[in-house]
């Protein structure tokens, strides 16, 4: 009986791509979080180095420069969080129902380093180069939002009211939560939804 051939440490390590990703999603994990606390301009790729204890040369063996990491974190967020708001348009939940639950799975984002970044600093400090990418995506985001307070008009579940504006206001809420919202404070983003949610609620359906 031949006996299964075995590979030295077994799966214990992984491949070099496995490897290569890890180390990427650290530096970025570790940016979001420096650009979170700091401000994007105000780190430099020398305090990333040495918050990863690496050389800085290092660091571009797995980025471009500084706005490619913001990219990536951002893109990271914003395709996670409309891949949420999708599940959300395509239930058969009521518009008043769908936008509850926008509400909540937006804010949640920001229980995460990148889905902060995606308020604060946001897509402002990047070049032409990343913006042209990047904004399709706020875009997506921005006709998802109205397309939910349409259907809510639609069905009877909301008022008649500006699509356009309502959704200007709803996103300039949830945003703003960058500027002021502690993770260690008071309040969970659980709870801010739930707050948001009540006041939205009653001023779309009163």
């Amino acid at each position: 009986m031949n006996k299964p051939t075995k590979t030295r440490w077994g799966k214990a390590i992984q491949s070099k791509d496995v490897q290569h990703e890890l180390k990427r999603m650290a530096i970025l994990k570790t940016a979001a979080r420096l650009f979170n606390q700091q401000g994007f301009r105000e780190t430099s790729l020398n305090d990333l180095a040495e918050e990863l204890q690496v050389t800085k040369p290092t660091l571009y063996y797995y980025i471009e420069n500084k706005e490619d990491i913001l990219f990536q974190c951002l893109l990271t967020a914003i395709t996670l969080l409309l891949e949420k708001i999708e599940e959300i348009q395509s239930s058969n939940l009521s518009g008043l129902d769908k936008l509850t639950q926008f509400i909540h799975v937006f804010t949640s984002m920001f229980d995460d380093e990148y889905g902060r970044c995606m308020s604060s600093p946001g897509p402002e400090p990047l070049s032409d180069k990343y913006l042209s990418q990047i904004d399709p995506f706020y875009v997506q985001l921005d006709a998802a939002t109205r397309n939910i307070i349409e259907s809510g008009v639609s069905d009877g579940s909301l008022r008649k009211c500006n699509p356009k504006i309502a959704t200007f206001t709803i996103l300039g809420a949830i945003n703003w939560m960058t500027r002021w919202y502690q993770i260690d404070g008071e309040m969970t983003t659980k709870e801010v939804a739930e707050e948001m949610a009540a006041m939205f609620a009653h001023g779309l359906t009163g």
